[in-house]
């Protein structure tokens, strides 16, 4: 019973500090780096956050191998996705950083603020407690009772009873926790396109 009671509490304190933010974006940009970010699952690391993809993906915000890449995968495939559509880095909506953290605090500082309501493209971000590490993962699918699936890079999946490190597809609740990490909120992108 006591149990049931935490979980109710936690989840309704996760539900009532989480926000969304949405940031401007070209429609093409965010239709472009979906589909980059799709290209990428089934990249598999080697131990300790290394690998060729890795490094790229690091490199993208200014970093080497050996350090978490879950922000750095996702600003890589706005990155790709501007010089695949020849367009300046300027028009990414998101900072040059691998901190999810520092990417959900932009988008509250810079971005306009909305129902929490998850959508294709949102990217989810959690927080460790009141540290300022976190993860982060771009939705591909949402689905009913805060239910979604996301590409997230820097993650586990288990294949056949063993443990694989890399970018994998995930089912995961906007709702909940990720481990021990809470929801920070979700940022959204706005393209300007009536829905």
């Amino acid at each position: 019973m006591l149990k049931t009671i935490l979980m109710i509490f936690c989840v309704a304190h996760s539900v009532f500090a989480a926000a969304k933010y949405t940031l401007n974006c070209r429609a093409d940009l965010l239709k472009k780096s979906s589909e980059v970010a799709l290209m990428q699952v089934g990249i598999r690391e080697s131990p300790n956050n290394r690998g060729k993809m890795i490094e790229r993906y690091l490199a993208s915000v200014g970093l080497k191998q050996g350090h978490p890449y879950c922000a750095a995968g996702q600003y890589w495939c706005f990155a790709q996705a501007c010089r695949l559509l020849k367009i300046p880095v300027k028009y990414i909506p998101l900072p040059r950083t691998a901190l999810a953290s520092v990417m959900f605090n932009y988008g509250k500082m810079n971005g306009k603020r909305v129902k929490f309501i998850p959508a294709t493209d949102d990217l989810i971000v959690w927080q460790s407690g009141k540290t300022i590490f976190g993860h982060i993962e771009r939705i591909i699918q949402v689905g009913k009772g805060g239910w979604v699936r996301t590409i997230g890079f820097n993650t586990v999946k288990y294949i056949n009873g063993i443990r694989f490190e890399g970018v994998f597809i995930h089912r995961r609740n906007v709702f909940g926790f990720l481990g021990r990490m809470h929801i920070k909120g979700i940022i959204g992108f706005n393209t300007g396109r009536r829905k």
